[in-house]
């Protein structure tokens, strides 16, 4: 099964695969890992010679938490015999595989679409996903920097997708927009106090009001609405009298 390529590219897309695997297994001694030496770089690494892709001590290290898992969230009581398999959802419910569903190319991913779809959420892949986790990160950066527009803009591209978004990733989302917020409610409050004069003070509120103008799926930020307000009182008392 693991070397099944269609089942590989479907997986690689659609679930998170993790093998926990600590001491013998039935009359299989426990294995140690093995040194080799990178192609490109040369340098030398501990590799599991079981488990390509893995370090001996990351699938022992599994092992041990899906017994104690924080908070005991995905909590997985895992029976004498081997192997056992497990799927566990976003909400850490966790259910037992069949063998005749586990080891089984087809049956495993029926099983895994059936799981999918007790959840009210249609799954992203994590070709997506990772599209978003680059364009957050993008904006913590830019945010991290002061850079509101730079900030906002990748914030905007996944909210632009938020029919199609989990509720975990969504609150993502939500979190990330307060946060853009708040360091604009808070430029705005130095523009505000400062000592610029109207004229420049205007202008400044303008141009942060152009950084945070971005069309999102919950409407404009709130700091919009401040800032158009005083904008227009800051404006009308600046006028020359008729």
């Amino acid at each position: 099964m693991l070397e099944n390529k269609d089942f590989i590219t479907w997986s690689g897309e659609n679930c998170v695969v993790v093998c926990g695997h600590d001491g013998a297994t039935g009359t299989n001694k426990p294995h140690d890992p093995v040194e080799e030496t990178d192609a490109k770089t040369k340098e030398k690494k501990s590799v599991c010679p079981l488990y390509t892709g893995l370090t001996c001590e990351e699938h022992k290290a599994i092992r041990r938490e899906v017994e104690r898992p924080k908070d005991d969230v995905g909590k997985i009581e895992v029976p004498s015999g081997f192997p056992n398999s497990f799927m566990v959802g976003p909400d850490g419910k966790v259910e037992k595989l069949e063998q005749k569903d586990a080891m089984a190319p087809g049956a495993l991913q029926d099983a895994l679409l059936a799981f999918q779809k007790t959840y009210e959420a249609k799954p992203i892949t994590f070709k997506k996903w990772d599209g978003y986790r680059k364009l957050l990160a993008d904006s913590d950066k830019a945010l991290a920097d002061g850079k509101l527009k730079a900030a906002l803009g990748p914030i905007a591209k996944v909210d632009a997708d938020a029919k199609k978004l989990t509720p975990g990733l969504l609150e993502v989302v939500k979190t990330k927009l307060a946060a853009v917020n708040e360091k604009a409610v808070a430029q705005l409050a130095e523009i505000k106090d400062g000592t610029l004069d109207v004229a420049a003070k205007l202008k400044a509120a303008r141009a942060l009001r152009a950084e945070v103008s971005a069309k999102l799926s919950s409407g404009n930020l709130p700091v919009l609405a401040e800032l158009d307000a005083w904008l227009k009182e800051t404006a009308a008392a600046a006028a020359p009298a008729k």
